[in-house]
């Protein structure tokens, strides 16, 4: 048990950036964790932040819970239930995001309220 501590903490101390580093989500090409408008950037007070973790998204203090998504070339749409933190599910509103990948750490992000967007990754 000792060595297998031991060969983790070495490689994290050989090589941090691989230790630190996000992992990709499995709904889309970009790395998980949060993201801010490109205008704006992360340290806005009111920035939007987006969320992509592993198989969902979020927005500030919503649950974005995806039904659905289709690939149309770099194009991800996704078929997402905003769910509110403390609500349940039968209080969600439904939504159509689209989402054009530009890198693994930016994407411009669109919905049924909001305008085309760049959004950049922060965490």
């Amino acid at each position: 048990m000792k060595k297998i501590a031991s060969t983790i903490i070495a490689v994290g101390l050989l090589f941090p950036g691989l230790a630190w580093s996000q992992t990709p989500s499995s709904i889309l090409p970009v790395l998980t964790g949060a993201y801010a408008p490109d205008e704006g950037g992360c340290e806005a007070a009111a920035a939007a932040f987006i969320y992509v973790e592993d198989k969902g998204i979020g927005a500030n203090k919503t649950t974005g819970k995806v039904l659905s998504v289709k690939r149309e070339g770099g194009s991800f749409v996704f078929d997402v239930l905003w769910i509110e933190t403390g609500s349940d599910e039968s209080d969600g509103d439904r939504d159509t995001v689209k989402i054009d990948v530009k890198d693994d750490r930016s994407f411009y992000f669109t919905n049924t309220a909001s305008k085309r967007m760049l959004m950049r990754w922060c965490s």
